[in-house]
């Protein structure tokens, strides 16, 4: 992300909050405002950690402005622009693992678009995926499965089955099987979306990968691993190409292929790829994100595996006497 980004971000925030302030005689007219101002933001992506800090102030002022919008009956579903803008809030909070607040924020919008737009809307369907996605990530699965179940339903009567917001929700729920152990009606939906994917979408589109990946991972839960690493091990080079070397996806794509590598017994083939891994998500997403802390133990693991517990012992950080 840009400065002059970041900056706007920054000025639309201080706006905001002087409209707030100064500005009460017609609060309808001030929550147009402050909306209208959000929604003209320069985009940012939910994926990159380096736009986390703008989305931590555009996600105060939305949660600021939904309270006013409640209180003034103007709905939060009036302009598109904004409606968007509130979904990448949502993905940003999955993304930021904050799926805590990014649950209850959709569980709010969804009850406020599906009332005011229709639950078969476009944009009250993304909000039920992303409160599904949250819910995921908490791992709330019996919550979120009949979620996924329903985005996938809806958007293939909505928008057809071959649509690429349907083939997304099809490979969500193709994860979602996966997780809950549901591991051969699993492996039939993500064969079937990595097929569709790729003759619709393309082999580097986005939902290709993340379907691709699915199917990696289900096969390796069902012991296949051999196939399991050849496909992330594609996936990983196709994310290296579009994404570069050291974006979050590439980065997960390169801790799945250690994963199934230590699976296979190659425990010095994935301490090595964890090894370089570890100080890469650390400076890129922080030493507390997930996948910094699941590289850490996994090093540690790899390091134990191959008799090198002194070593393992400094990763994991235990005190030696």
């Amino acid at each position: 992300m840009t400065q002059p980004v970041a900056s706007a971000v920054q000025q639309a925030h201080a706006e905001i909050l002087y409209l707030f302030r100064t500005d009460s005689a017609d609060l309808q007219a001030v929550c147009r405002a402050a909306r209208d101002r959000l929604a003209a933001l320069p985009a940012l992506e939910p994926r990159d950690p380096l736009s986390w800090s703008s989305y931590r102030l555009v996600t105060a002022d939305v949660l600021t402005l939904l309270g006013y919008l409640r209180e003034t009956g103007v709905p939060s579903s009036e302009l598109p622009s904004f409606r968007s803008l509130l979904i990448d809030v949502l993905r940003y909070l999955y993304e930021a693992e904050e799926g805590k607040l990014g649950a209850l924020l959709a569980r709010v919008v969804h009850n406020e678009w599906a009332a005011q737009l229709g639950a078969s809307h476009t944009a009250a369907i993304d909000v039920a995926e992303r409160l599904a996605a949250c819910l995921f990530a908490l791992g709330e699965t019996e919550e979120c499965r009949p979620l996924f179940e329903e985005v996938v339903r809806l958007r293939a009567r909505v928008l057809g089955n071959d649509d690429p917001a349907t083939l997304l929700a099809a490979c969500n729920m193709g994860a979602c099987l996966a997780v809950d152990e549901v591991y051969h009606a699993a492996l039939q939906l993500n064969e079937d979306t990595v097929r569709r994917c790729e003759r619709l979408l393309g082999r580097d589109h986005e939902t290709t990968m993340l379907a691709t990946a699915n199917l990696a991972g289900t096969l390796s839960r069902l012991g296949e691993h051999q196939r399991a690493l050849a496909l992330h091990r594609d996936v990983l080079q196709r994310r290296k190409r579009i994404s570069g070397e050291d974006s979050l996806m590439t980065l997960r794509a390169e801790a799945s292929v250690a994963e199934v590598l230590h699976s296979l017994g190659d425990h010095e083939a994935a301490r090595a790829i964890n090894a370089d891994l570890l100080p890469r998500f650390e400076r890129v997403a922080g030493k507390d994100y997930s996948g910094a802390k699941h590289t850490r133990s996994r090093l540690e693991q790899n390091l134990r595996a191959r008799g090198r517990d002194e070593e393992a012992d400094e990763v994991g950080g235990k005190p030696r006497f």
